[in-house]
């Protein structure tokens, strides 16, 4: 004989529609659960690794018409003329001055390239700032 414990919660089982292990969800739930994971990995990697990266080591105003900087810049292809655009800004962050330092493909090296160029400007600049590298 059964126990009435048992019965009670067969029946219970039976009316709510509960079924015993029941692990339907999993496989659904696993598939993209690894896509997503396997996403992240691969675009953490992506990003740590770009084509050109660049670092702005210092800057020092020589008058009031340039300023120089120096930089650092390290690429994956150096078969490629890549180039820097540089900024110099004065006391309200204004541009007051700008220019493309273009570097030839035989001019850089692997590894950190560090690169001094003088920005002359058309008021007197406070700092000097990289806005992109290609």
């Amino acid at each position: 004989m059964t126990h009435p414990k048992v019965l009670a919660s067969a029946h219970l089982r039976q009316r709510y529609g509960i079924k015993e292990n029941n692990r339907n969800w999993l496989w659904p739930a696993v598939i993209p659960l690894l896509a997503g994971i396997s996403w992240f990995i691969w675009s953490a990697l992506n990003a740590a690794n770009p084509d050109v990266r660049y670092e702005l080591l210092s800057f020092k105003v020589v008058n009031d018409q340039s300023i120089s900087v120096t930089y650092s810049i390290s690429v994956q292809d150096l078969n490629t003329d890549h180039s820097c655009s540089i900024v110099a800004r004065d006391i309200d962050k204004n541009t007051v001055g700008e220019i493309s330092d273009l570097m030839p493909a035989t001019s850089l090296k692997s590894g950190a390239n560090t690169r001094t160029i003088e920005v002359a400007t058309r008021l007197p600049a406070v700092n000097a700032g990289i806005t992109s590298c290609q």
